[in-house]
């Protein structure tokens, strides 16, 4: 079960020059046995340096990707948009500058550099917490989504730019150190704040495993502390 499971998973090649000694003068010494292999320009050892190619990445496809979901306790394909996602957990929830809800994975699905990308959102079966993956062959494309969601805690932190149904949100925001294995770029974040009178607490990962990159977010402050990074793990383990 997803929610209960904690997966925790986990050369270079050395290049060694021969050079050869060339011994030599301009009366060489007369010798009675075979020329060394240091007088013999056909028998100086060399090497030649071969760069590996880079291994190439291989996509999930969005069938594959929601199998992953499904066998981690998330919904897949019940919405036909991130900003469907977020809004059924936060309804009302808007940004003056959208951008500063893509560490929600808000907004992937309109990403042209993820055209060829396949691409899973949904809300976990408790709808606690939601989730946006993307894959890719593209190792680039996807560091730049933990790119742009650390911009986006930058400089969306500590403002008034987010309002729930009109009423003004205030937030805070402080970046974390996500304790996950076999990730290649993680971020951890957590925002307090109030709205109305109410106070809220949301945590979230963003993560990247070669080509794919996975946002999630918790809603529910008895358990995200918890919850969020064991779920994380999970969609690493599976990426």
């Amino acid at each position: 079960m997803l929610l209960k499971t904690k997966n925790i998973v986990l050369a270079g090649v050395v290049l060694v020059a021969l050079a050869g000694c060339s011994a030599g003068s301009a009366e060489p010494a007369e010798t009675t046995g075979a020329s060394s292999p240091a007088a013999s320009p056909s028998a100086t050892p060399t090497a030649t340096a071969t760069a590996e190619p880079a291994e190439a990445l291989v996509a999930f496809s969005d069938e594959e990707l929601a199998g992953i979901f499904s066998g981690m306790g998330f919904v897949p394909d019940e919405f036909a948009s991130t900003s469907e996602v977020i809004g059924s957990v936060y309804p009302g929830l808007t940004a003056s500058d959208p951008s500063c809800l893509t560490p929600f994975g808000l907004g992937w699905d309109e990403n042209a550099a993820l055209s060829d990308a396949a691409l899973e959102f949904g809300t976990s079966s408790d709808r606690s917490m939601t989730a946006v993956v993307s894959s890719s062959t593209d190792a680039d494309v996807a560091s730049t989504l933990v790119a742009e969601a650390t911009d986006a805690l930058s400089r969306c932190a500590d403002s008034a730019i987010f309002e729930m149904q009109g009423v003004a949100v205030q937030t805070q925001v402080e970046v974390t150190e996500p304790v996950l294995t076999g990730t290649d770029e993680a971020l951890g974040w957590t925002v307090t704040g109030s709205v109305g009178g109410g106070s809220f607490t949301l945590v979230g990962l963003t993560a990247r495993v070669g080509g794919n990159t996975i946002a999630l977010v918790g809603w529910d402050p008895e358990t995200s502390e918890e919850w969020v990074p064991m779920a994380t793990q999970g969609f690493v383990d599976e990426l």
